[in-house]
């Protein structure tokens, strides 16, 4: 399997996109839409206004950079206040925040002609859980731990 299989086998060619310039509340829409598709897609891919790669916003980054802002000066340990009013305004309110001040650049890229054995190597590396397919500059797709688990599971469990 992993001298046979190839990136482009098992790459998802349907994934969660926004711009740099969005904000994160148009970055967990666009998340939540792919999740109605792929409940196991947690990151969506991030590209500037001219279309180049720019990286991607996983779940992780996008709530450590909502988290400090929505505890700064926050209502939501005060006993005397209505938690879930305070804590949907705070979600609001820190989700103007731009994509481009949370975005992850440093992304594994891997090509869809390379083996499953480089994709592992790759994940291995760089101690991430996806990575991107890019063909002559273009990214064509993505492959996420969940696409190279099924694969080791369909070996060990046919």
């Amino acid at each position: 399997m992993l001298l046979r299989k190839r990136a482009w086998d098992i790459m998802r060619e349907e994934y969660a996109v926004v711009r740099t310039e969005s904000s994160l509340t148009e970055a967990i829409a666009a998340l939540s839409a792919i999740q109605k598709k792929q409940p196991d897609m947690t990151f969506a891919l991030v590209f500037t206004e001219n279309d180049r790669f720019a990286g991607l916003l996983s779940m992780w980054s996008l709530i450590q950079s909502m988290g400090p802002c929505m505890l700064k000066g926050s209502d939501l340990i005060s006993p005397q206040v209505n938690w879930d009013d305070a804590f949907e305004q705070a979600c609001r309110n820190c989700a103007q925040v731009k994509v481009k001040d949370c975005l992850q650049p440093d992304v594994p890229i891997v090509k869809p002609n390379d083996l499953l054995a480089r994709v592992l190597e790759v994940f291995l590396d760089y101690r991430r859980g996806r990575a991107v397919v890019e063909e002559g500059g273009r990214i064509i797709g993505v492959i996420t731990l969940a696409d190279v688990f099924k694969e080791i599971q369909e070996c060990i469990i046919p």
